[in-house]
């Protein structure tokens, strides 16, 4: 009669634990999407415009790019709605005081979309040049 007992409750947790999943699944919302995500140019020093892109997103699919710097508290940024494309453009542009380094990046959309990437600053800061006319 034990070993009945417990083959029922086995069941019980199993069937449990897989509910949550199975709702999910069949409510609509996405338990994951692999999007993509790019910085342009993948490394360069403090002061250069990194351009992100997410991709592989839903049209109109709400989303928020977080920048995790090697040392330090992640920075979350406004949200972005995808276009009719399903993708997403920002720039982020390192300052003076942001550590060199490997930064994570990811991208997290409202329906389940997911994407992760890197950029790396690298020690020193962007240089300008500016053009002057003598006349």
């Amino acid at each position: 009669m034990a070993s009945r007992v417990f083959s029922a409750s086995v069941v019980v947790l199993l069937l449990g634990v897989g509910c949550g999943r199975i709702s999910s699944h069949f409510s609509g919302h996405d338990t994951g999407r692999k999007g993509t995500l790019t910085a342009v140019p993948p490394t360069g020093p403090v002061g250069t415009a990194f351009a992100l892109r997410a991709a592989g997103l839903k049209p109109g699919e709400a989303m928020t790019f977080e920048i995790d710097p090697p040392k330090g508290h992640p920075f979350i940024g406004p949200p972005h709605t995808a276009g009719p494309d399903g993708a997403v453009t920002s720039t982020f542009t390192p300052q003076a005081g942001d550590a060199p380094g490997t930064y994570k990046l990811k991208a997290t959309g409202d329906r389940g979309t997911r994407a992760t990437a890197t950029l790396v600053i690298e020690p020193g800061s962007a240089t300008t040049t500016t053009t002057t006319r003598h006349r």
